[in-house]
């Protein structure tokens, strides 16, 4: 039986030549009223690919990916966003749920939803180090809120939304995060985001001081004893020896270009 929805949706999600996932994605939100897709200008498929789907509307811009995603919030229709990415699909029971406990709603007390995910690296779910709650193996985020309730600030590549709304509820179902499928697909991202957020940076808050040399130096042996040791990396197997032991790095690589930067008298921006 089919659930009256009285609310809309638009799902935000931002691209960049994601050819070979963005059909999984799109194939899971042929519910949805509408799908905004804000692309970064791809080479590939990825343009022809969305607007084959009946409910995409279709954008090209250049931005950090979070101003493009508030670009999508800007166009979007609906009385809900959600905000999801080209690696994430919302699964069957997450639709119905949403469906069921928010669109058929007339009145809400909640401005917006907490939604968990199962987070996935190399096709392997990994239930601890990198994901929020590592006693019940999911990450939580906010993806789903009342549209002119929520906006990013884009200063960083990992930044929370301003939320400007009252309460936040949490759904049960999930959605899926396969975040990296091979360990050059991480190295990628890595590069991509530390060098989006290295630009940006504020060069005359980069010190060099020899404290500050020896906590990057020994951030990634703190970084992977804090991930695979206290957050239970280690009950992952080989995967989540592997997961540690590329997410130590992060700190690292992003310091180091910040040092270049700095060593190098560049200004934010160029």
């Amino acid at each position: 039986m089919s659930t009256q929805r009285v609310k809309t949706i638009s799902v935000v999600i931002p691209t960049y030549n994601v050819e070979p996932i963005i059909r999984r994605c799109l194939d899971a939100l042929t519910w949805a009223d509408e799908v905004i897709v804000v692309d970064m200008f791809s080479t590939d498929r990825t343009r022809e690919i969305c607007e084959s789907y009946p409910n995409v509307r279709f954008f090209q811009r250049r931005d950090y990916i979070y101003g493009n995603v508030n670009y999508g919030i800007e166009q979007a229709r609906g009385d809900w966003i959600m905000r999801l990415d080209s690696d994430e699909v919302v699964t069957s029971e997450l639709a119905r749920e949403i469906q069921e406990k928010v669109l058929a709603r007339e009145e809400d007390e909640n401005d917006a939803y907490i939604v968990p995910s199962r987070v996935f690296y190399f096709g392997h779910r990994i239930r601890h180090a990198v994901v929020a709650d590592v006693k019940s193996g999911y990450h939580w985020r906010t993806i789903l809120f009342k549209r002119g309730t929520a906006r990013y600030p884009v200063r960083t590549e990992h930044e929370d939304f301003t939320f400007t709304g009252r309460r936040k509820g949490r759904l049960t179902q999930v959605y899926d995060h396969y975040t990296c499928s091979t360990v050059e697909d991480w190295l990628h991202k890595v590069n991509y985001y530390t060098e989006r957020d290295a630009e940006r940076a504020d060069l005359s808050q980069v010190h060099l001081t020899w404290r500050t040399r020896l906590k990057v130096a020994l951030s990634p042996l703190v970084g992977f004893f804090r991930l695979y040791f206290l957050r239970g990396g280690w009950r992952d197997g080989i995967w989540g020896l592997m997961v540690c032991l590329l997410n130590a790095q992060y700190y690292l690589i992003e310091q180091l270009k910040l040092w270049e930067r700095k060593l190098r008298g560049t200004s934010p921006g160029r």
